[in-house]
């Protein structure tokens, strides 16, 4: 896959992996609203970094973002739940 320049071809790959990316994010955390934030959260952060990718593996680019951001979400969680 070539470097993304526009608005269109990162449509594209939101089109092509936005089922995989929110999958991935509901079976981290279970929760259908929580998962559709962390996918939207991931292109988000794809998208402010697009300079930063060569274009190459998408998918495995997108995921990693993904599964970062769930892990992100589950330490928060983690940390919400304190002890009395």
């Amino acid at each position: 896959m070539e470097k993304i320049h526009s608005n269109e071809s990162f449509e594209k790959l939101i089109d092509e992996y936005g089922n995989l990316i929110f999958s991935i994010c509901y079976r981290f955390t279970g929760d259908y609203f929580d998962a559709q934030d962390l996918a939207q959260d991931t292109f988000v952060a794809a998208w402010r970094n697009l300079d930063q990718f060569d274009g190459s593996y998408p998918k495995a680019w997108l995921t990693r973002i993904a599964t970062n951001k769930c892990l992100d979400y589950k330490k928060r969680a983690a940390n919400k739940i304190s002890p009395t």
